[in-house]
């Protein structure tokens, strides 16, 4: 609503069903691919794009704020105008889910912005960006009146943050309260995020496709379509952290994550994987269709990205949005009478049969006889990758119930504290009668108590016994020797090896330490310090906290392994803290990511025994640098990307971990159409200097404005007239054909780099001077290699590559006892040669997997020549030898069974 503009309550009616109306209308039109989705609407007053909060009054009676936006000529009309806030439900609240204990990273307590909960469950994220969960509310919205002042109407109590966007800049304000007067928003210099969206398959241009740039700290969402070449353009937005998410009809949403502090325009590449299709039916171990059985398909390693279903009436399931990726499918009955899974690569058809299974049971005791009460019990069917592992612990009387199982080889694990592991490999396809009974041997521990100087008992205090001198890198970890303390700080250490060594405690509240110890021993007593402390906060130049940047403490006399630092964790406010430090020398180091440098603020400290440390680390403005990137004809050459880093002369000895210095694909800041750049925020009196552009290299010697050095330009304090210059690389040249000569679609590999030949033909930079190998992939034929060596400045054709097609043929297995197809069972096909799967990598020429409703398998890439294959139903079983004729195309194999 405009200052000063009063209506009655019969006009605010109308005009507000008018807005929201237009509010609707603009909403299934989507975003121009040029803005975002808070673009001004014509009404004046309504943004597309955020979840609208629940204001609390009237028009008249409601609680208001009003202020005004300047820029540094004056009062600025026309910007849009928003209070907005996190609750419960903004993703930098919400918990990120809890993890099974499994899991190697824990995200306990951590939001779903963050670093780990990103990395473990990026593509949940994902999902639920798409679906517009997790944005902060936004409660009033407005733009700015001929003098520069609004006025926020109808917001409840509480605080919130301003935002302001406008085509002259941006400015941001937290922790305003509601019914403040007078706020002055002052324009800063906004930021555009732009980029393209790209098929992972074909490296070609989404049009249509949506991007949400999501502000970590404020949840607040910002998205725009892209346009016919892909291209999308977000902003202005305040400078800050950006998670950004892609999605598109057809392709799968994916989470997009750099850890870079956006405070210039960046340009990104968001590459999208087409969604597919896995579908399959599920069988009983005699082979009928199984009903009501719960199918649950997830990324092969990744256990997040997971989809559940059921199987139909006649035992059928589907996943429609699945991405061409291997993928494991496991299916449970419901009673645990049977299991089965199946390797997949979408789009695919699977057949499950599944198996049944067993249990194991009996008693563990000592070698006196006694029943041994909580000895943990693993299993794990072997190949390991083919069954997750189960797990049970004896109870009072020694006995344990462990399943349901695999009637397969397992490995079994048994452990107790005070006495030895054991580890046995247990056939379960054999009968075997009466328990599984077990005998632990007791070994040598150490037991003791783990307290404070106070006398309290410490849990959770990882403790490890080490052989050798103590605090010298000669020292040596005894294997499996490691305990946490429990809650009444109580802990045991089982080793085999008596004699004398140490206890090594690590803890991030107390001093690590080190204490001598015999093996065996009872009654060990541990008392930790808490050491030093220190605390303090990052801010930028003006004193804002940086919440994102990255703290460490560095201990310079720290050994060999030691010499790591440790990671201090920041949180919203920019505040860190650290305990348990040891008295001496440290430094306190800062770093954050922008485009274009990593930057950094280190401040020494000296801590006494149990002194307490305050430290503000202030990122410096720092000066910038202008420059332009050319050819060697000194042309201007625009999309370099330029990266600053730290000289490496300049570089102190005890940092064992320098800020990255790669003008990599998606690093430093982006060259526009002249060739222009700006690097800012470089503090020290030199950097280095980097630049790359695909298909090019950088010349640091033919470059000017610093001193060349093998693979940088050093810039120093007053540089001018900087010119970065890059050479064009050598290209690869060649067209792929059949041999009745038409274009073949192939896949073109330079080491690790692919390219995809959708007409055959390829153009490919080559990167380094020498020998060199390509190597052509098609479907439907035989993989062809060329060797060459690359001279500079010479591109290389190789001509007509004529691909040798290769042929499928399609073997049917049998059980040999009753002539029936094993329909879903699991199956190795290979060259003799390939007795076991290690030769199903990247070779076509094999299958492994289950067979499909006929009992069958494609078994591609053979040549036109007589080829021995081998057929076994389980690694490790015995194989049955099939011979082919150069042109057979079906072969039938009688298998023996198993289990028989």
């Amino acid at each position: 609503m405009r200052r000063g503009h009063r209506v009655a309550g019969f006009t605010v009616a109308v005009i507000a069903g008018l807005l929201l109306l237009a509010f609707f209308l603009r909403g299934h039109g989507g975003a121009p691919a040029h803005e975002s989705r808070d673009a001004p609407h014509p009404s004046g007053g309504f943004f597309a794009g955020f979840r609208t909060g629940t204001a609390s009054g009237t028009f008249t009676r409601s609680t208001r704020i009003t202020g005004v936006v300047r820029d540094a000529r004056g009062p600025v009309a026309g910007v849009r105008v928003s209070a907005s806030r996190v609750d419960a439900d903004s993703l930098s609240q919400r918990a990120c889910p809890s993890e099974p204990p499994s899991r190697e990273r824990s995200c306990a307590g951590k939001t779903w912005l963050a670093k780990c909960c990103f990395h473990d469950r990026g593509f949940e994220l994902a999902r639920l960006v798409e679906a517009r969960e997790g944005d902060a509310p936004v409660f009033a919205q407005t733009v700015t009146a001929d003098d520069g002042t609004f006025i926020l109407d109808g917001l409840p109590a509480g605080v919130f943050t301003l935002w302001a966007l406008g085509d002259l800049g941006t400015a941001m304000q937290p922790e305003v309260p509601a019914g403040s007067t007078d706020v002055a928003l002052t324009l800063e210099a906004g930021i555009f995020l732009s980029g393209t969206v790209m098929d992972e398959d074909t490296w070609t241009p989404i049009p249509g496709a949506r991007v949400t740039a999501v502000q970590d700290a404020q949840s607040r969402f910002f998205d725009t379509l892209t346009n016919a070449q892909g291209r999308f353009r977000i902003g202005p937005v305040p400078p800050g952290q950006y998670l950004q998410v892609g999605s598109a009809q057809g392709w799968r949403t994916t989470a997009f994550r750099e850890g870079v502090w956006f405070d210039t325009d960046v340009d990104v590449t968001l590459v999208l994987q087409k969604q597919a299709r896995l579908e399959g039916l599920v069988l009983t171990p005699e082979g009928r269709p199984a009903s009501g059985i719960t199918v649950q398909a997830f990324f092969t390693g990744v256990s997040d990205d997971a989809w559940s279903t059921r199987s139909d009436a006649q035992g059928r399931f589907v996943f429609e949005d699945v991405v061409g990726a291997p993928y494991t499918v496991w299916v449970w009955a419901w009673n645990e009478a049977a299991i089965g899974d199946a390797p997949a690569k979408a789009p695919a058809q699977v057949v499950i049969r599944m198996e049944p299974v067993t249990f194991m049971e009996g008693t563990v005791r000592d070698e006196r006889g006694r029943p041994l009460e909580g000895v943990l019990l693993e299993g794990r069917n072997l190949p390991l990758e083919a069954a997750p592992s189960l797990e049970v612990i004896s109870d009072a009387a020694g006995h344990y119930r462990l399943g349901p199982l695999r009637q397969t080889t397992m490995n079994l694990r048994l452990r107790h504290a005070r006495y030895s592991d054991r580890t046995e490999t247990i056939d379960l396809r054999t009968p075997h009668t009466g328990p599984w009974d077990f005998t632990l041997q007791q070994t040598a521990s150490v037991e003791g108590w783990v307290v404070d100087t106070e006398g309290t008992p410490r849990p959770g205090i990882r403790l490890r016994l080490a052989k050798g001198p103590v605090g010298t890198r000669e020292r040596a970890f005894v294997d499996e020797a490691e305990a946490l303390s429990d809650d009444a700080g109580h802990f045991i250490l089982d080793t085999p090896k008596e004699g004398s060594g140490h206890l090594v405690i690590d803890s991030e509240d107390f001093s690590s330490m080190e204490q001598p110890v015999e093996v065996p021993s009872t009654g060990v007593r541990v008392v930790l310090s808490r050491g030093a402390s220190v605390s303090g906060k990052v801010v930028d130049a003006k004193g804002a906290p940086l919440p994102h940047a990255e703290v460490l403490l560095w201990d310079p006399t720290a050994l060999g392994g030691d010499k790591d630092p440790r990671s201090l964790r920041v949180d919203s406010e920019g505040t860190f803290s650290a305990a348990g430090l040891k008295a001496g020398h440290h430094i306190l180091e800062a770093r954050l990511r922008t485009p274009g440098i990593e930057r950094s603020v280190t401040e020494a400290i000296e801590l006494g025994a149990h002194s307490q440390a305050t430290v503000s680390l202030r990122f410096e403005e720092g000066r910038t640098v202008k420059g332009l990137t050319v050819d060697t004809d000194g042309q201007p050459l625009a999309g370099v990307r330029v990266q600053a880093c730290l000289s490496l002369e300049d570089a102190p000895e005890w940092r064992t971990r320098s800020p990255s210095c790669d003008a990599g694909s998606e690093q430093g800041v982006l060259s526009g159409p002249g060739g222009h750049f700006v690097l800012k925020h470089l503090v020290d009196p030199a950097h280095q200097i980097v630049a790359w552009k695909e298909g090019h290299a950088f010349v640091p010697s033919r470059s000017r404005g610093g001193t060349p050095g093998p693979a940088a330009l050093v810039v120093r304090t007053g540089a001018e007239d900087v010119q970065l210059v890059l050479q064009e690389r050598p290209r690869l040249r060649g067209q792929v054909v059949n041999e009745d000569g038409m274009p073949v679609f192939s896949e073109v590999w330079l080491g690790r780099r692919q390219k995809p030949a959708p007409d055959g033909a390829f153009a490919l930079p080559l990167l380094e001077d020498g020998p060199g190998q390509v190597t052509v992939r098609a479907k439907g034929f035989f993989a062809l290699e060329r060797d060459f060596v690359v001279s500079p400045g010479k591109d290389i054709d190789l001509g007509t590559l004529v691909m040798r097609r290769s042929r499928k043929t399609r073997f049917i297995l049998l059980d040999a006892a009753t002539r029936t197809p094993l329909v879903g069972a699991r199956a190795f096909i290979g060259r003799s040669e390939c007795n076991d799967r290690s030769c199903t990598g990247r070779s076509s020429s094999s299958f492994y997997g289950n067979l499909d409703a006929e009992g069958g398998a494609d078994v591609e890439g053979l040549p036109f020549a007589p080829i021995a294959m081998s057929v076994s139903l389980r690694p490790g079983e015995p194989t049955t030898d099939v011979l082919l004729d150069a042109r057979q195309e079906t072969v039938t194999v009688l298998m023996p069974d198993p289990s028989r």
